[in-house]
């Protein structure tokens, strides 16, 4: 049996930050930086990132 999990994926909007983006969620900034690999200074405007609750 297979499950599809699916996560929310957020692009990037001028202006918005690990900060920013933890706030909307309501996610940690450092489980946001974990589960896409990032780093702080990785996040740009434009690229997309997985939100996991």
């Amino acid at each position: 049996m297979i499950i599809k999990t699916t996560f929310p994926y957020h692009q990037v909007k001028k202006g918005e930050n690990l900060r920013t983006l933890s706030k909307k969620y309501g996610v940690d900034s450092t489980k946001i930086l974990l589960d896409n690999s990032i780093s702080p200074k990785q996040i740009q405007e434009g690229m997309f990132i997985i939100i996991k609750k």
